[in-house]
């Protein structure tokens, strides 16, 4: 846990404190930047998918990012919505700590980061999290293994928008949680740069029943895996 931010992980939101501490001298979680890595993530891969070494390692590493957005998003997000809080994220700076089955368990901050510098709307409000981690990591993980960017940034959409949701659902003051809506309608940041998450779901019909779905863009190919289903929100399950 990290101290400044104990007062938001309270109640629905404690777990994702868990996921979070302050660094210490000679600290023996891995630099983030390892996980870039192949020596060092095929490992994690092996660990997380006891047969890596015979299936599609793009499938493989694209099923475990998901872990990895899952685990930083939330408590980021809720740092930066609920506390105006920016945490320091660049990967560089960070470390991780890893589980026994190949996940990240813990992330590892060199501080507490500090409160969010203006504009506190639009997409420029998360740049610590889209351009300082994101951005390294996704464009990292393609280079290394061949995995389209735009599967990794169409895995990190969900767990962005799902997050957003359930701040929304938690009954907190819409002026907190609206801001990040911004995460998938922006088309760009303030300088023009464009945003890789805009408009990543669209609205689709299902194969089986004809009924309405949101769907991600893109498939996470986790179907090129044996005995994995789809996503429930897989675009395989709905008419083009």
């Amino acid at each position: 846990m990290i101290p400044a931010l104990a007062p938001l992980f309270q109640g629905g939101f404690a777990h994702y404190g868990e996921r979070l501490r302050l660094a210490q001298p000679d600290d023996p979680a891995l630099p983030l930047t390892a996980l870039l890595d192949p020596a060092v993530l095929d490992v994690q891969l092996q660990a997380f998918r006891s047969n890596f070494a015979q299936e599609d390692p793009r499938a493989v590493l694209s099923i475990w990012s998901k872990y990895y957005f899952l685990y930083l998003v939330p408590p980021v997000l809720a740092a930066n919505l609920i506390l105006q809080r920016d945490l320091p994220l660049d990967p560089h700076a960070m470390r991780v700590e890893m589980d026994p089955t190949g996940l990240p368990a813990v992330f590892v901050f060199a501080d507490e980061g500090g409160p969010l510098a203006p504009p506190l709307y639009g997409l420029d409000r998360f740049a610590s999290l889209l351009q300082d981690n994101l951005v390294f990591m996704i464009d990292g993980w393609q280079q290394r293994y061949g995995l389209s960017g735009k599967v990794l940034w169409s895995n990190a959409s969900r767990y962005l928008r799902w997050f957003v949701q359930e701040l929304s659902r938690f009954g907190l003051p819409e002026p907190m949680w609206a801001p990040g809506k911004s995460l998938l309608e922006a088309k760009a940041y303030a300088d023009g740069t464009r945003n890789p998450l805009y408009q990543a779901y669209v609205e689709r019909f299902r194969r089986d029943d004809g009924e309405p779905l949101s769907v991600r863009k893109l498939c996470c190919i986790r179907y090129l895996l044996p005995d994995t289903e789809l996503c429930e929100d897989c675009p395989r399950l709905c008419h083009s």
